[in-house]
């Protein structure tokens, strides 16, 4: 699957993807000062891989890549009502085939 691998000051890299989107975002000039942040989603949660304030003279090095595996992220919120939603349909399908 396609993703980014993103090094920020030689430091290690962070791979990132997902089936639905993952993105770097990068601000300068902005009110609330200069930063990245990588984040994403995946089905029901959205993903957050690095969100911290850039300086003067930091590096960013951001390249394309196959990722076969991912960074864990720092930090993943899960929409509970929409997980409900899901586990609901998928119990009265698995019901439906007999399964449980």
């Amino acid at each position: 699957m396609i993703g980014f691998k993103v090094t920020i000051n030689n430091r290690e890299p962070v791979i990132i993807t997902s089936n639905d989107v993952a993105y770097v975002i990068m601000n300068c000039n902005y009110s609330f000062g200069d930063n990245i942040y990588i984040g994403g989603t995946d089905t029901l949660s959205s993903l957050i891989w690095v969100d911290e304030n850039l300086k003067l003279g930091d590096k960013v090095v951001i390249k394309v890549v196959e990722a076969s595996k991912v960074s864990p992220a720092m930090k993943i919120i899960c929409d509970k009502d929409e997980l409900k939603i899901k586990y609901e349909q998928l119990k009265v399908e698995l019901q439906e085939k007999g399964i449980i």
